[in-house]
């Protein structure tokens, strides 16, 4: 990126040039009209306070008139279909819905933002590429751990929301970074005139997943402006996986043919004789052989033994019983109770307080003042299941010794042994969110200068603070008896029958440690903006806005003591991240109109921005965006965008603390069992290697060490374009929009994935390469596990790029009728592709260029609508939500085998429409609406198991599918 100012204002000539001269410029707007926000109180002098400032625009203009594309969700729509959060509207739209998105539904997976974290990706380019503002200022991200970098969305108390406006291209040259797939505007109320109190509940037939929300507000209004306070407090039970079948099961769920017969079920030994056969749940009760895992004693069905413990038997041969040994038998009553009380969806309570203020005065030609105060207690709890295996063996690893008393009887002398039971792995989040944001609004006519008595500034102040603790029960090394770490023996017996199958629970206080690790992120911004009309045009004023902006980010991350010092059994070892940025831009924009009342030409403007920064770690760069806006006729408009943005590197992709976890081998090696791949460069660099054809690996799992870039990263860039028409006829109530969309975004920061650095050494055509040192390699003379991976250096670096296409399609139809007003309106997207690149250039890796597009959890097609009916004091409202199907068989092999026998894995999914239904009563004081969502109780699709899509049992997670069933909710809201 250029670093010079000269060079930034060429580029926006250049581009706005270039959009002029397009024969079919770009759209943008919906056909929704946005209600304009209430003005505050103020004299005819004052006159120039009172314009609207538009998403997306620096300038105070009379109406929302925007050449970019906006999609506007209204607090009263999501009412009417019962939506509780702000979460829960945003990842709904068609903009958002189908792709993965951040929402209670990741219990027991780590993620950006820690547990409970609630974000917004818009167009599937994730939720670091989104900018969410609050009243047009930029809100500080929230959460825990070190990964913290967007914006909570759990902090917003809808109570106080009546809209959000989405931007739908990238504005980095009016916001700055992080705006590249598109912003977010939460706009809150202005005044309450009457306080009032509202209680909505949401129940799903099923039960798990209740919901309670109450809320209420109250305004203070004077003569010269107003105070707002709302307060909401809102409760959501967990939904557990034993609430709904296709979540408690994870089977293989694979067929002997396409239609044909479940196999899994029949066939797999774990669980067998249950209701839950094929069931994998987590797999416990068992002592293996570490050095050959198809051997194992099992618990038998009738309660004999072999004679090595009582009521248990050696087992061969994997899964199947072929008579070798007996079949793994597993209690119902015990054993799945306790897994199936993991959740699906986490517990959670949150109690918002927001504060508004808004006065004017009569001081200096005018100033007004505008106050906000926002403060948010979160608790989120989420209860998982793991395993726990201590290595018990004897003095040289083999031959299974007794280690000392009590386990002189329990000799097993088949080689080292790992007793495996069930340990509860319970997270709890405490997190308190604050933020103040001040504004001063006025004029210059005291200063008498006639050229600038149109013209206004603002200057404001805002700072946020997170700071949250993040708790979990983890096992102490020190008392887990793992001979290889520890050298010492377990307090307890791990060959006790009633220890495996955890019938005593005793041993959890003397293993177990509770954690506590804190995170803080701080924001301090100021900014200072003046705008107005420069001079005149036969079609207009030509409007101009400039201004500067400072920012600063710190976060401070900590983790526990224990797991600093690596002395927790099987869990990440993270080391703290801390770290602060400090950023200084200027931007300005400009609006010219061309043309106004003339033929074919109604009106027509040429828009352009830009943007200059400078980060204390990353340096400077620019950015623009040229947008055309042309009113055709009075029905027909065509508008465009073209520009570039910008996302500089997070807090803690620069400065995260070295973390560790661990995966199988199995999860990451690419020469397992290479003798069976048909890739070319894989079977000769593995057996370069000197891994054998049938190589299976034997051993621990490796150790995955992450963490931040440092100073290697660089700012990611993006160019954006929009094209679209909106037709309103007068001859109708229907209007029309059509926007097409193009979004690039090159560097992006990205973590590989073990997978991926191991895949990028052995499938590359330049073999060994640098990925090939990202990790190690045990020799094949290695005593204990030969050939096994013992490591993956796995860290933040500027790795893919990123292309995206497709159109938008908004209609909207409203009518008056002599039995009511009729509403209808549908938003949709078609996307036609969704790229990515690894490395950008696939010669240096041999990695070929794959499209997303169609796949699951990226369907071509994400739509809804709503068909209202006001009748009266009645509305009645039917709403559509519809998710494309989504299809994987592009990178997995449906047609496989299944332990040997032939197979058919699903991979495809159908397309879902989910349909909800209300009715609303409203009289003066007092409104109530009763209605139902997933109204026709669909289940989410299911999926057979495969390593490219996550599930969660069958269903694959966050594709934007209900996990909560059929639900009622009652919501009433009284005026006082």
């Amino acid at each position: 990126m250029a670093s010079n100012k000269n060079k930034m204002f060429t580029n926006l000539l250049t581009g706005a040039a270039a959009c002029a001269l397009l024969t079919a410029p770009a759209l943008a707007q919906e056909a929704e009209t946005v209600p304009a926000p209430e003005a505050p109180a103020a004299a005819e002098e004052e006159k120039t306070l009172e314009k609207i400032v538009v998403t997306g625009s620096l300038l105070r203009r009379d109406d929302f008139s925007s050449a970019s594309p906006m999609q506007v969700l209204t607090a009263d729509t999501a009412t009417l279909e019962g939506l509780v959060t702000a979460a829960d509207i945003l990842q709904g739209s068609s903009i958002a819905a189908g792709s993965v998105q951040l929402n209670n539904q990741f219990g027991g997976f780590v993620v950006d933002g820690g547990l409970g974290v609630n974000t917004i990706s818009l167009r599937g380019l994730g939720d670091q590429r989104t900018l969410v503002l609050l009243n047009g200022r930029r809100p500080g991200p929230s959460g825990t751990r070190g990964a913290v970098g967007a914006f909570d969305l759990n902090v917003i108390p809808n109570a106080a929301v009546t809209r959000f406006e989405i931007l739908k291209d990238g504005a980095s040259t009016i916001y700055g970074s992080d705006a590249v797939g598109g912003v977010v505007n939460v706009i809150t109320r202005t005044s309450i005139d009457k306080p009032e109190l509202t209680v909505q509940a949401n129940a799903p037939f099923e039960g798990g997943g209740e919901s309670l929300q109450i809320d209420g507000g109250f305004g203070l209004n004077f003569d010269t402006g107003n105070f707002t306070f709302t307060g909401q407090y809102t409760s959501r039970e967990d939904l557990s996986i034993g609430d709904r079948d296709f979540l408690k099961c994870d089977d293989d769920y694979v067929f002997d043919a396409p239609g044909g017969n479940r196999i899994d079920r029949e066939d797999r030994s774990i669980n067998a004789g249950t209701a839950n056969a094929g069931c994998s749940n987590i797999y416990a009760n068992t002592i293996l052989n570490a050095f050959n895992f198809g051997q194992r004693w099992v618990p038998t069905a009738d309660g004999s033994s072999d004679g090595i413990l009582d009521g248990y038997a050696l087992r061969t041969n994997g899964r199947y019983d072929d008579g070798e040994g007996a079949v793994a038998y597993y209690d119902d009553d015990l054993y799945d109770e306790r897994v199936n009380s993991s959740d699906a969806i986490n517990k959670q309570e949150l109690l918002s307080l927001f504060a508004t203020s808004d006065f004017s005065f009569d001081i200096l030609g005018g100033l007004n003042w505008k106050g906000e105060a926002l403060y948010t207690k979160r608790e989120t709890t989420g209860e998982q299941w793991r395993q726990f295996f201590p290595y018990i063996g004897g003095d040289a690893g083999f031959g299974f010794y007794p280690y000392d008393e009590p386990y002189a009887d329990n000799i097993i002398p088949s080689g080292l042994a790992l007793p495996i039971t069930a340990f509860p792995s319970n997270d709890k989040i405490e997190l308190e969110y604050t933020s103040f944001a001040s504004t001063f609004e006025g004029g210059f006519s005291a200063t008498g200068a006639e050229y600038l008595k149109d013209w206004v500034w603002s200057a404001d102040f805002s700072y946020s603070k997170s700071d949250g603790d993040y708790t979990g029960n983890e096992i102490l090394k020190s008392a887990s008896g793992d001979v290889f770490e520890t050298g010492t023996p377990p307090a307890f017996n791990p060959f006790d029958p009633s220890w495996l199958d955890g019938t005593d629970t005793s041993w959890y206080d003397i293993v177990q440690s509770f954690e506590t690790g804190n995170t803080i992120y701080e924001q301090q911004i100021a900014r200072f903006i003046v705008n107005g009309p420069v001079f005149s045009l036969p079609a207009g004023e030509v409007l101009m806005g400039a201004g500067i902006e400072g920012r600063k980010y710190e976060i401070d991350d900590e983790p526990s003591e224990n797991s600093q010092n690596a002395l927790l059994w099987g869990t990440s070892t993270a080391l703290p991240t801390k770290g602060e940025e400090d950023v200084f831009e200027y931007f300005g924009e400009i609006d010219i109109p061309i043309f106004k009342g003339q033929p074919f030409a109604e009106e027509l403007t040429v828009n352009l921005s830009g943007r200059g920064f400078n980060y204390s770690t990353y340096g400077t760069g620019d950015v623009w965006k040229a947008q055309v806006n042309w009113q055709v006729t009075p029905s027909f408009r065509v508008r465009g965008t073209q520009g570039t943005s910008f996302r500089a590197p997070g807090l803690f992709e620069t400065y995260q603390g070295a973390t560790t976890s661990f995966l199988s081998q199995f999860a990451i090696d690419p020469c397992v069992d290479w003798g069976d791949s048909t890739n070319t460069n894989l079977r000769t660099n593995c057996a370069a290697e000197g891994i054998p054809e049938d190589y299976s690996p034997v051993g621990a799992s490796a150790t995955i060490v992450s963490g931040g870039g440092g100073g290697l990263l660089t700012p990611e860039t993006s160019e954006a374009k929009t094209f679209g028409v909106i037709f309103t006829p007068s001859f109708t109530n229907l209007s029309l929009a059509i926007d097409y969309f193009s979004i690039e975004v090159d560097n992006q920061i990205a973590q590989l994935g073990s997978s991926t650095i191991l895949g990028a050494c052995y499938v590359a055509d330049n073999f060994p390469n640098s990925f090939c040192d990202l990790f190690d390699r045990n020799s094949a003379t290695d005593a204990t596990s030969p050939l096994s991976i013992t490591q993956v250096r796995d860290f933040y670096i500027n790795v893919n790029s990123q292309e995206t296409e497709g159109i938008d399609i908004t209609a909207r139809y409203e009518k008056e009728f002599n039995f009511g007003t009729l509403e209808i309106e549908a938003q949709a997207t078609r996307t036609f592709s969704d790229v990515r690149n690894l490395f950008s250039t696939t010669e240096e890796s041999g990695f070929e260029t794959d499209d997303f597009n169609g796949t699951i959890g990226e369907p071509k097609w994400v739509g809804n609508s709503r068909v209202s009916l006001d009748h009266g004091d009645f509305k009645f409202s039917w709403f559509m939500d519809y998710i494309g199907m989504g299809d994987n068989t592009e990178f997995e092999d449906a047609n496989a085998t299944y332990f040997g026998a032939d197979a058919f894995y699903v991979f495809k999914t159908d397309a879902v429409l989910y349909h909800d239904f209300s009715v609303q009563w409203t009289s003066d004081d007092i409104s109530v609406t009763a209605g139902i969502q997933n109204a026709f109780d669909e289940d989410p699709p299911s999926i057979s198991n495969a390593s490219f899509t996550s599930r969660r049992g069958t269903v694959p997670l966050s594709a934007g599918y209900d996990l909560r069933g059929r639900t009622g909710f009652v919501r009433v809201t009284k005026k006082f």
